[in-house]
């Protein structure tokens, strides 16, 4: 049984919140991307696949750092 006063819960506490913190901002990141790249095609006709690529990758990094954010204890 771990003791309330060690210093571990601070530093996963920290580890929680900043994932919290990484993943918000990574799933902002995506949704501002896809965007982006929506306003292109629709402007020009033409599929801004860098974009596309850059919003689903932050957008698995922000699920996962949200998941990390979840299990960690």
């Amino acid at each position: 049984m771990t003791d309330p006063a060690s210093p571990a819960r601070p530093v996963a506490a920290a580890i929680r919140y900043l994932s919290i913190i990484v993943g918000c901002a990574c799933l902002l990141l995506a949704a501002v991307c896809f965007a982006i790249a929506c306003q292109v095609f629709i402007q020009t006709g033409v599929f801004a696949q860098s974009y596309v690529m850059v919003g689903l990758i932050s957008a698995a990094l922000g699920l996962l750092a949200l998941t990390l954010s979840r299990v960690w204890k």
